[in-house]
C-alpha cells in the first residue's frame, strides 16, 4: 500500500510566514533604489538645459553699450567718451541698468538681459522658460525645471560673471558659472 505524502497545514503556514519576511526584506532594499533611479535622468536633463542656455547667453554681446557693428569701440573705454559707449551697463554710479532693456526674449542682445528666474509658462513671477528654450509652439520638455540667472561684474567694465542655477522638484540644484569678457 502506498502512502500519499504532502505538506501539513502547519508546514504551509510556516513557509508563508518565512516568505513574507523575505519579501519585506527585499522590498526594504529595492524601494530606496527606485526613488534614486530618477537622479541620473534629472542630472542629464539639467546639464543639457544649463549648457544650452549658457551657450546662448555667452554668444551674446558683453553689454548693451557694446559696439554691435564690429567696430573697435568697447563700452567703458576712454576713447568711447561722447559716443554713448563711455559706460558699461551698471558701471555708471547713478544708474543700475543690468538686466533686460525692454527687448522681447528672442531679441536679447547681451548677457545681462537674461538676469532673473525662468519657469515654464512664466509662473511665480518668473520669465517664461518655454519662450527661452521651447520649440516655438510655447511648449518645452522642461516642465518641472527652474532657472535662476545672475550676472555680476567680476572686474568692472572688463569681465562679467554669469551664474546659472538649474533646479527641479526635490533634486539638488546644479550650478554653472562662466565669464564673459569685454572684447
Amino acid at each position: 500500500m502506498s502512502r500519499v505524502r504532502g505538506f501539513t497545514l502547519i508546514e504551509s503556514v510556516i513557509v508563508i510566514v518565512v516568505m513574507g519576511f523575505a519579501m519585506i526584506t527585499i522590498t526594504q532594499f529595492l524601494v530606496p533604489q527606485i526613488t534614486r533611479s530618477a537622479n541620473p535622468h534629472y542630472q542629464t536633463r539639467a546639464a543639457a538645459l544649463s549648457q544650452s542656455v549658457m551657450s546662448m547667453m555667452l554668444a551674446r554681446a558683453f553689454d548693451e553699450y557694446s559696439d554691435f557693428s564690429g567696430g573697435e569701440l568697447r563700452c567703458g573705454e576712454a576713447i568711447a567718451v561722447g559716443t554713448g559707449h563711455e559706460f558699461c551697463s551698471g558701471t555708471d554710479s547713478s544708474v543700475n541698468d543690468l538686466g533686460s532693456d525692454g527687448e522681447s526674449i528672442p531679441n536679447y542682445n547681451d548677457v545681462d538681459d537674461y538676469i532673473g528666474c525662468w519657469e515654464p509658462n512664466g509662473t511665480n513671477g518668473c520669465k517664461d522658460l518655454n519662450v527661452l528654450v521651447g520649440d516655438g509652439t510655447g511648449n518645452t520638455t522642461y516642465q518641472n525645471f527652474r532657472l535662476d540667472i545672475q550676472v555680476n561684474y567680476q572686474e568692472m567694465s572688463l569681465v562679467k560673471q554669469v551664474v546659472l542655477t538649474v533646479s527641479a522638484l526635490n533634486q539638488t540644484p546644479i550650478e554653472l558659472q562662466a565669464y564673459k569678457g569685454n572684447y
